[in-house]
């Protein structure tokens, strides 16, 4: 089988990582308030992405999870460990 290699010019599983090992590093000590801060600092000025930026909803507090049913959502099933074929 012949192949050609072929240099890229643009390599962009690199520059994700770098740029999201850059982004870390700039924010792991960072607070609640200051990464807020930091986000809204960053509000794009393409005027299509800023009006999806502004369309966002902010987070919603995250319901603990029970061993109930009724807790873990529409249609999930706790085992009980029986059976279901046998009743056992």
């Amino acid at each position: 089988m012949n192949r050609e290699t072929r240099v890229k010019s643009f390599d962009c599983v690199k520059w994700t990582r770098e740029t999201r090992d850059r982004i870390n590093a700039e924010i792991k000590d960072m607070s609640h308030e200051e990464l807020s801060r930091w986000f809204e600092s960053r509000r794009p000025t393409d005027p299509f992405l800023a009006e999806l930026y502004d369309r966002r909803t902010p987070p919603t507090r995250v319901r603990a999870r029970t061993d109930t049913a009724e807790g873990l959502g529409p249609g999930i099933r706790i085992s009980t460990g029986q059976s279901k074929r046998t009743g056992e």
